[in-house]
This record gives structure tokens, C-alpha cells and sequence, in this order.
């Protein structure tokens, strides 16, 4: 699902069954409008409840101070990795470590989903233990 502002896309949302994928596009700075609609549409995706989400970082231009408040306080995801692929990346994403969300930056998307799925792989682990 493409999400766009004054018709221009800002972000794409997808379900990939045990993660959302939030892709931010290429070239935008990230205002605070964004940050709220990307937050609607992730609580839109999850109806039964927060669930895991990968968010790729790396074609931002910056984020705006307002920007990222909210996504100090924000809690639509039971965790976040935020994907980018170099220490730009990881700088503008930096202030996350504070965040009311338990968060991680990753330059290896392979990582990023083991991470983010680390916790339902463990409880299903669990239950085949107990069934078995």
C-alpha cells in the first residue's frame, strides 16, 4: 500500500506475514504528517495487535525534529528495525535507541528480519516443545 502527500509518495507499508515492511521513499525529509500517517497505516495493518516492523531508512534525507519526537513516543510495533546501509543511516537514526519501542538499526536486512521475528520463532519453539 503506497501512501502519498499532495500526491507525491512518501512511503509504502507491506504485510510480510510475521513483519510489516515500511519503505520511506527516496529524497523526502520525514515531517511530522508522515511520521502520523505511517503510525495510521501500521495500527490500520495490525487490527489483532502491534507486530514486528522493518523500516527502511536508507533513502531519507533527514528527519524533522517534530518527526522524530513521535517516533520517540511512539508505540505501534511490538519492535522496530530500522534498515539503512551505511553510518548516515544509522546516524540520522540514532536518537532511536530512547524510543518507547524496543529498536535497533541493522545494515543487513537478513539480520534486521531475525531480529524482528527472533521473539515468535522462540514462543513457537515453545509450543512444539510442549505438543511434543
Amino acid at each position: 500500500m503506497e501512501y502519498s502527500s499532495e500526491n507525491a509518495p512518501r512511503f509504502e507499508l507491506t504485510d510480510e506475514g510475521d513483519f510489516l515492511r515500511l519503505c520511506w521513499n527516496a529524497g523526502i525529509v520525514m515531517e511530522l504528517g508522515d511520521v502520523q500517517s505511517s503510525i495510521a497505516a501500521v495500527e490500520a495493518m495490525s487490527p489483532s495487535g502491534q507486530r514486528p516492523l522493518l523500516v527502511h531508512i536508507d533513502r531519507v534525507n533527514g528527519i524533522s525534529a517534530e518527526a522524530r519526537q513521535l517516533l520517540l513516543e511512539e508505540t505501534c510495533s511490538s519492535r522496530t528495525a530500522a534498515l539503512g546501509k551505511d553510518e548516515v543511516a544509522r546516524v540520522m537514526t540514532a536518537f532511536n535507541y530512547r524510543a518507547a519501542t524496543l529498536s535497533e538499526f541493522f545494515t543487513d536486512e537478513a539480520a534486521a528480519i531475525a531480529w524482528l521475528t527472533q521473539d515468535q520463532a522462540d514462543a513457537q519453539d515453545r509450543t512444539d516443545e510442549q505438543a511434543g
